[in-house]
């Protein structure tokens, strides 16, 4: 479940095409537990390599069965308009879980190697095949350019994986971070019982602002957004 948690927020955070440096809270609820989390876009460093860094904590009771903070992040760079995947790791805790996983991307051989559940594979990837983070990015910018693909494909517990957007239409969402004009998808996962309805926000660059997750079309928690702080140091 806090694998799922994970997911949620971070598909709420990934960066927009501008990759304008932020920082950003979301709150929210996942099968009846309260959790928050923090993201962080950090400006590309001199070799060109971005960053996406989230730290999911449980909050209230949840606290009980979840002490320690999640960490997942993504590293990519940029090439030719196109966002390319360098490695992404999930570390549910610092004292080596199972649940720790991690896929490094050999883009020139299109292999990507992966680990989930302390399990080791290589897997052959497509040119478009990213991380599970990077994939919010890769259908954000599409949003940007006006041109949403028909599927976006990525890596997951050890994994290829397929997900499709439907587009739902429009609506105005309230946040404690205010008030957005959004444009609303579900996210579906090829195969999965799973899916997301996202409000995207035009004017934040459509950065997710709320998410509500379903499993057989019911709801299991939604996530908003709390607070957002775009970077402005340069």
């Amino acid at each position: 479940m806090w694998r799922l948690v994970s997911l949620v927020f971070l598909l709420l955070s990934a960066p927009a095409l501008a990759l304008t440096p932020y920082t950003a809270v979301y709150e929210g609820k996942m099968s009846g537990l309260s959790a928050s989390m923090q993201s962080t876009l950090s400006p590309a460093d001199p070799s060109g390599r971005i960053e996406m860094r989230s730290v999911v904590k449980a909050r209230g009771l949840a606290r009980l069965v979840k002490i320690d903070p999640i960490v997942e992040y993504t590293q990519f760079e940029e090439i030719d308009g196109k966002y390319q995947p360098i490695e992404w790791h999930y570390l549910f805790n610092s004292s080596g879980s199972k649940r720790n996983a991690w896929i490094i991307f050999d883009r020139e051989n299109l292999v990507a190697k992966s680990l989930y559940k302390t399990e080791t594979v290589e897997l052959d990837i497509q040119s478009d095949h990213v991380d599970r983070a990077l994939e919010s990015l890769v259908f954000r910018k599409d949003l940007i350019a006006g041109n949403v693909a028909e599927k976006y494909l990525y890596v997951d517990r050890n994994s290829l994986l397929e997900a499709v957007y439907e587009k739902l239409g429009f609506e105005t969402i309230r946040t404690k971070a205010g008030d957005f004009d959004t444009i609303k998808y579900r996210r579906q996962r090829v195969g999965s019982s799973r899916s997301a309805i996202i409000w995207f926000a035009t004017e934040l660059e459509y950065l997710p602002v709320k998410m509500r997750h379903f499993k057989d079309d019911k709801a299991t928690g939604t996530v908003t957004l709390k607070n957002y702080v775009p970077d402005k140091s340069d």
